[in-house]
């Protein structure tokens, strides 16, 4: 290796390129780093590229959140799910709430049957204590002694009928003292479950100190007041019954079969027991049973009259019912007839109930409203009713606008209205229904005038928008207005046809155009030989000269600008107007 260097030291240049001499350097700085470098830039493209964060993020979530709850912060990580579990919640409800209900089904049912069965059951028996001691010679006793000591009435009876009720259960964990479930009475006024089950733990912890238990031996029972909390271990839970009055000594015994059920049923999760109540959930279940409510029975007897009582609030439900029915069949009739005076067309004169059916009399306009609809849209049964209503031509305006429009049956461009009696129609028609309406208008019972000032005759209004053409100079026609020409007769002769119809002698006026070139006196003549011209065709086509009048105005009318070509074709024409019956009289 020296020999090789010192040879070619001669061979290299006088300066050597730095760059060249640091080739190496950075060959063994590629060696030494370049695998950070590759791992760092892995690093860096892995935190850049969102899918692969998600994915690493995905594969250890369920892991991460097992790890919090076992290190006990349950409860900072329920805190943080809330708000997007709630809104997720949300969100799902609005979209399809079937699917929330759906899941609910299997338990909302069965909670709601039990809480209704529940409170029926209080309310009967609060029903029969109050029904049996009320009008007593006792519960007169009983209010007296309420208005003295300032007490409900309910409380009086409930301390001197009341053997025993148990109003609270606690299900403790022994060794934390935390409540586990808590079970309350209804209308008993309960307190902070974890305070009491905490004083519960405490005494039991103080007695055992003070008096130097031995391991195994328990506090079983505590007085306070009227009340009594009897109180059962097992090796990992604490059932304790809050009882007011004084509890049988069986009632112990199931006290302690609930205990053994519930060490059994969730033995794993009181192994397990951190903090969380949430596996206990259930527990009510099996701790349901021990919420018992004992009555002081009559001497002499084995149990009140709760059978006849509950018949007798059966009857009168029924009863009460079968009166409320009555009242509400009673008021829909009343609404309906009310209904039905104010239908227009309809005057009800009688309406009552006559052998189980209603019978309604009065009269009625064929064109107003079904009464038989209108009584099953009431909710009403058509078969109980009667109507006795007499034909009859009403003159409120709705109907005599129905009855106008079936006796004249005006065209989709017609619109009919009546007011104060005067028929009115507004739109566009031809001159044969116009003529129509002119003569029925007035045999429709109800109308007393007619107003046709906004109603336009199609056939006139087609007509005066008809225009024939001629050459320059020429009384002949322009080539191809045939079919305009045959139209122009049509429409005259509707014109003409309506006019007689209605009793009078239309007429129609053709007006002859020219354009400005040539002299006015010219121009004159030769609009005068265009209307002359299509006059004697319309003659010879059939057309009474009588109705025709053919006049020239030169240069006075123009159609269009005579400073374009179009225009002055259109100023080469004649058109059409309708003389009104006035014009037509003086020829």
């Amino acid at each position: 290796m020296p020999e090789q260097a010192q040879r070619r030291a001669p061979e290299a240049p006088p300066q050597p390129d730095p760059l060249e001499n640091n080739h190496p350097l950075e060959e063994l700085r590629q060696l030494i780093v370049a695998p950070e470098q590759e791992g760092i830039a892995e690093i860096r493209e892995r935190m850049d590229n969102l899918d692969r964060r998600a994915e690493d993020v995905s594969s250890v979530v369920a892991e991460a959140i097992q790890k919090r709850r076992d290190q006990g912060d349950d409860r900072a990580l329920a805190d943080a799910l809330a708000p997007t579990i709630q809104e997720t919640l949300r969100e799902s409800v609005r979209r399809d709430p079937h699917v929330l209900a759906d899941a609910l089904f299997p338990v909302m049912g069965p909670a709601i049957r039990k809480s209704i069965g529940e409170a029926l059951r209080s309310m009967v028996e609060s029903f029969n204590e109050a029904l049996e001691h009320s009008l007593s010679t006792q519960g007169v006793r009983w209010r007296l002694e309420a208005i003295r000591t300032g007490k409900p009435f309910a409380e009086i009876v409930l301390m001197h009928s009341l053997v025993y009720r148990v109003e609270q259960v606690f299900l403790i964990h022994r060794e934390t003292g935390l409540v586990l479930h808590h079970l309350v009475a209804p209308a008993v006024a309960a307190q902070d479950p974890s305070m009491v089950a905490g004083m519960l733990s405490a005494i039991q912890q103080f007695v055992k100190d003070s008096f130097q238990a031995q391991r195994g031996d328990t506090l079983g029972s505590l007085e306070v007041g009227e009340l009594h909390v009897w109180i059962e271990e097992g090796p990992d839970a604490v059932i304790a019954a809050v009882i007011r009055g004084h509890a049988p000594s069986d009632y112990r015994l199931a006290l302690k079969e609930a205990l053994e059920g519930i060490q059994e049923h969730y033995a794993a999760a009181l192994d397990r027991f951190q903090g969380d109540a949430g596996p206990f959930r259930g527990a009510g279940d099996r701790l349901g049973h021990l919420l018992e409510t004992r009555i002081r029975e009559k001497p002499g007897e084995k149990k009140s009259p709760r059978a006849a009582i509950a018949a007798g609030i059966v009857v009168a439900a029924i009863l009460v019912a079968w009166l409320g029915f009555g009242w509400y069949q009673h008021r829909e009739w009343s609404r309906f007839v009310e209904t039905l005076r104010q239908q227009p067309g309809i005057a009800v004169t009688s309406a009552g109930k006559v052998d189980g059916r209603y019978q309604i009399r009065g009269f009625r306009d064929p064109l107003s409203a079904d009464p038989r609809q209108l009584l099953a849209q009431a909710g009403l049964s058509v078969q109980k009713a009667d109507f006795e209503l007499a034909p009859v031509y009403s003159l409120y305006d709705a109907i005599v606008e129905k009855r106008a429009e079936g006796l004249l049956g005006p065209p989709a461009t017609v619109a009919l209205s009546v007011k104060n009696g005067i028929l009115r129609a507004a739109g566009s028609a031809d001159s044969l229904w116009i003529s129509g309406f002119a003569q029925k208008a007035h045999w429709v019972p109800g109308v007393a005038s007619v107003d046709t000032a906004q109603l336009k005759n199609a056939d006139q209004a087609a007509l005066e928008g008809i225009v024939l053409t001629f050459p320059v100079g020429s009384p002949d026609l322009d080539p191809g207005q045939d079919v305009t020409l045959a139209k122009a007769e049509q429409d005259i002769r509707s014109v003409l046809n309506a006019a007689f119809a209605s009793g009078g002698v239309g007429s129609v006026e053709i007006i002859g155009h020219t354009d400005d070139t040539g002299v006015d006196g010219t121009n004159l003549t030769l609009s005068n030989q265009r209307a002359a011209r299509i006059e004697n065709i319309l003659t010879r086509a059939g057309i009474r000269a009588a109705a025709l009048r053919a006049r020239g105005v030169g240069t006075t009318m123009p159609l269009g600008s005579e400073s374009s070509d179009e225009g002055r074709h259109l100023n080469r024409s004649v058109t059409f107007r309708v003389l009104p019956p006035s014009a037509s009289s003086n020829p």
